[in-house]
Parts: C-alpha cells; sequence; structure tokens
C-alpha cells in the first residue's frame, strides 16, 4: 500500500484569472487573521508586528532585499459602556455589516476572537459582497480624480 493511495487524485487546472470579487473576500479574511493575531497578543500584554520583505536600490545600483516590521494596528475600542466594539475595515474604511451599522459589540477580549472567526465566516460565505464591492468602487474613484 502506497502512501498516495489515501489521497484523491484529480486532473489540476488553474483558472487563468481570479474574479475581482474573490480577491476582495482574500484580501479581507487575511486581514482579519492578523487581527486574530492582535486580539492574541494583547491577550499576553504584547502588541503584534507583521514581518514583511523590501526591495531597496543601493547607490551602486543593486537591489537589496531587508526586512520590515508594522505594528499590526487593532480594528476595535473601547465604547462608553466599556464594551469593545470591532469595526471590520477594507481599504481603511469601515465596511457596514448591517444597513447604517458598522461595529460589532463585544463583552470582552476573550470574546474577540470567536467574533473574529464568525466574520471570517461571513466573508467567506460572502453575506459582505455588496459591502466590499461598495468600498472597492469607492476606493477606485478616489484614486482616478
Amino acid at each position: 500500500m502506497g502512501y498516495l493511495d489515501g489521497l484523491k487524485i484529480v486532473t489540476a487546472t488553474k483558472p487563468e484569472q481570479s474574479s475581482p470579487l474573490f480577491h476582495r473576500r482574500n484580501k479581507l479574511v487575511e486581514k482579519l487573521y492578523e487581527q486574530m493575531e492582535c486580539v492574541k497578543a494583547k491577550s499576553e500584554g504584547r502588541d503584534h508586528f507583521i514581518h514583511y520583505m523590501r526591495n531597496s536600490k543601493a547607490p551602486t545600483g543593486e537591489t537589496l532585499q531587508s526586512q520590515m516590521v508594522r505594528k499590526v494596528r487593532p480594528w476595535w475600542y473601547r465604547n462608553t459602556d466599556g464594551k469593545l466594539v470591532l469595526e471590520v475595515r477594507y481599504a481603511n474604511k469601515r465596511l457596514e455589516l448591517a444597513k447604517g451599522k458598522t461595529g460589532v459589540e463585544v463583552e470582552s477580549l476573550a470574546n474577540m476572537a470567536s467574533a473574529i472567526e464568525l466574520v471570517i465566516k461571513a466573508v467567506q460565505g460572502g453575506e459582505m459582497d455588496v459591502s466590499l464591492n461598495a468600498s472597492a468602487s469607492n476606493f477606485r474613484a478616489s484614486i482616478t480624480k
């Protein structure tokens, strides 16, 4: 018995180009996972940082690659009642989760991770597509001015 016998082998065809909506969903889900890591870090009493690579030109003309660090800013804040409010953001704008409502109220930081997981499932299920498309078109319009 081989190792591959336990796997379902299929003919793989990679799509030529994914839809813009699929790209937006994946980008938002990636940022929500960053927020999940930020919640874990805050519960441990520290800040969350992202490490990424950046290319730059040296005075000699060669391309150098250096590692950069960026602090992840949390998408939540405390309201006047002392509860936490999570605002989902795309293109640095708050997304409308329901008609006229942009926040998710959470009792404590311990409950924030489960709220973010539910938002991730909503994004993957397509529940926020209208809001994502509106935010992307507003962002595109502000660039082309």
